[in-house]
């Protein structure tokens, strides 16, 4: 007889999420998925546990059935996103979280995590746009100045997990040194272009609302890292070139106005 079949936890673009016994949840990614994807994220995510940040805890590399997977701790509650298609009245105060919760993660600092610049580079080079803009959009990157802060690289309401001992950041396989103005500007960026899928209850609420949350965000943000347009505006174009280069069917449109309108005031 085989193993019993586990619970499933959720599931993404990447991954399943399964049980993996009382207190662990096991991340098993989808058959073809290299192993080097997977023992990036584990290596990943085993710094960010070096942190005072509210991540779910890193075990080790698994096999299941001919699928790689990664053992985490296993952490109960509904993403930020799935309250606010329940309550959509939540967006400001959903929006102020988040912010928290970014803006905490920037005050860290590591010299062990990728480069930014170096993955935004790889986003861009992968995007189905003119070669032209392309170009321009890896001018723009290289002239931006770096840091080495810690940034997400993908932070949105949907990897904010609301557990009993309070919000946690899920999902750190994106994660970088580097500037955390590019990584802020990214989450507004999916949150001015990312549409929850009209199959989804309440999706039309949300899609409706988000400007409250794109909003609340923003300003909360700006309230812990004050910043001027001057700093903000310049990486707007690369990084939504970038996300771009993410694939994300639903989004390309939008982007694809974004990027046309800015390409047209970048030298």
């Amino acid at each position: 007889m085989g193993e019993p079949a586990r619970a499933k936890l959720g599931q993404g673009r990447q991954a399943e999420v399964f049980e993996y016994g009382d207190q662990k949840a096991l991340k098993l990614f989808y058959p073809g998925t290299a192993l080097h994807v997977v023992e990036h994220e584990r290596n990943v995510s085993r710094v960010i546990n070096e942190f005072d940040l509210p991540t779910p805890r890193t075990y080790e590399l698994v096999q299941d059935q001919g699928r790689d997977g990664i053992v985490y701790e296993k952490v109960e509650g509904p993403t930020l996103l799935k309250v606010l298609l329940a309550d959509a009245s939540k967006m400001a105060w959903a929006g102020e979280l988040s912010a928290e919760l970014h803006s905490k993660m920037h005050a860290c600092r590591s010299d062990r995590l990728p480069s930014q610049k170096a993955s935004l580079e790889r986003r861009i080079r992968s995007a189905q746009i003119e070669e032209a803009i392309r170009d321009k959009a890896l001018h723009a990157l290289e002239s931006l100045p770096e840091s080495n802060e810690v940034c997400h690289g993908d932070f949105h309401p949907d990897n904010v997990l609301l557990s009993p001992r309070g919000p946690v950041i899920l999902d750190w396989v994106n994660a970088t040194r580097g500037n955390r103005m590019a990584d802020f500007v990214f989450s507004a960026l999916i949150l001015k272009v990312a549409e929850v899928p009209d199959f989804i209850p309440n999706a039309d609420l949300f899609n409706h609302g988000r400007t409250e949350l794109f909003k609340a965000y923003t300003k909360t943000y700006l309230q812990h890292y004050p910043a001027s347009m001057q700093e903000i505006v310049p990486w707007i174009f690369p990084v939504a070139v970038a996300r771009l280069g993410d694939h994300i069917p639903s989004e390309r449109l939008r982007l694809l106005k974004i990027i046309s309108r800015l390409s047209r005031r970048v030298e």
